[in-house]
């Protein structure tokens, strides 16, 4: 039996402008699907929104730097 626990983390972000067009969507989503255990991400420009769903513990700053160079900066909470 195979168990994977998977982990859907949400970040308010700058630089995600509401009218994004999905060319820059897109590239959002490249940057995050490239960090280690990131096996899904939801974009959502309308609220400055983009939720990670990963597959087991993932390095918070790596996902914080492909944010970065996406564009997006991550609001402290």
């Amino acid at each position: 039996m195979i168990t994977v626990a998977y982990s859907l983390v949400a970040y308010q972000v700058t630089g995600l402008l509401p009218d994004a067009c999905d060319h820059c969507v897109a590239d959002i989503k490249a940057e995050l699907i490239q960090v280690p255990g990131v096996v899904g991400v939801d974009v959502t420009p309308a609220t400055s929104r983009i939720s990670v769903l990963t597959d087991g513990p993932v390095d918070e700053a790596a996902i914080r730097t492909a944010m970065e160079a996406a564009g997006c900066g991550v609001i402290p909470r």
